[in-house]
């Protein structure tokens, strides 16, 4: 009998080629190493888009995401100028402007993950900048240019790409169980 001697161990063992078994041997072993609970090898299944955004462990990117651009926003509308919450304001504006809305749209054109994270990352503050621009220059047409009005959009962006984000996110697990 084999025993890995690390997690990546069994995975060399599958791509190699090494591993062969006849029709259903394959099955039975898996039922009896759920058996004996060695391995867990399930995944959670979400019936709805709900059930999937209850399950927190597999979102959290989508909580985090509502958390600091809703921060930011009410830092910007009142107006935070000094303290300790200057620096969180500084930090939640940062991502707001320079990561957060790329990140998402990133998230939502390939939910999958059909990118690296290199490639994502790039990608991210890439986007957000030029995001943050266009809301700039939107914003900018009119007498509208202000801190408070433009907060007001990237975080509606924020809160629905997010909400894009995570549907695909959930459509795609689920056809790809």
């Amino acid at each position: 009998m084999h025993r890995p001697s690390s997690i990546a161990s069994p995975k060399e063992i599958l791509g190699s080629g090494r591993c062969q078994s006849k029709r259903g041997e394959a099955s039975s072993h898996r039922r009896s190493i759920e058996v004996r609970r060695d391995i867990k090898l399930s995944f959670k299944h979400h019936g709805s888009f709900k059930e999937y955004l209850i399950d927190v462990w597999s979102v959290w990117w989508f909580y985090l995401v509502i958390i600091v651009a809703l921060s930011e926003f009410f830092f910007v509308i009142y107006d935070v100028q000094t303290g300790p919450l200057l620096f969180f304001r500084i930090v939640f504006g940062l991502g707001v402007l320079g990561i957060i809305p790329g990140f998402l749209t990133v998230m939502a054109v390939f939910p999958g993950g059909g990118v690296n994270t290199l490639e994502k990352i790039a990608l991210s503050i890439f986007l957000s900048v030029l995001i943050s621009i266009t809301v700039g220059v939107v914003l900018g047409i009119g007498p509208l240019f202000q801190a408070s009005n433009n907060i007001i959009l990237l975080t509606g962006y924020v809160i629905l790409v997010d909400v894009t984000a995570g549907y695909r996110r959930y459509s795609f697990v689920k056809r790809s169980r």
